[in-house]
């Protein structure tokens, strides 16, 4: 079991993953053997402890895709001069 602490700090890292400071920190863990990091769907890393079996590690499910413009608003066509417009 991770130490409620160090999950935090993890977490914390995961967070600031884009800042140059903390992605030395996290190679810095990864050369210790401390962590694993794994691509989170969507962008971003998750940081797996070494101690943590793979079975146990969290799974994160890629969120279904937001439906575009075209498929929310309804197909409109524009009359002119008593004509509809071909689209």
């Amino acid at each position: 079991m991770i130490h409620p602490t160090d999950e935090a700090r993890w977490r914390e890292l995961e967070s600031n993953a884009h800042l140059p400071g903390v992605q030395e920190l996290i190679r810095q863990e990864i050369l210790n053997g401390t962590i694993r990091v794994r691509p989170k769907p969507g962008g971003g890393i998750r940081i797996v402890p070494v101690d943590m079996p793979e079975s146990e590690e969290p799974i994160e499910e890629e969120p279904p895709p937001a439906p575009s413009q075209d498929e929310t608003s309804p197909s409109r066509r524009v009359a002119f001069r008593g004509r509809i417009a071909r689209s």
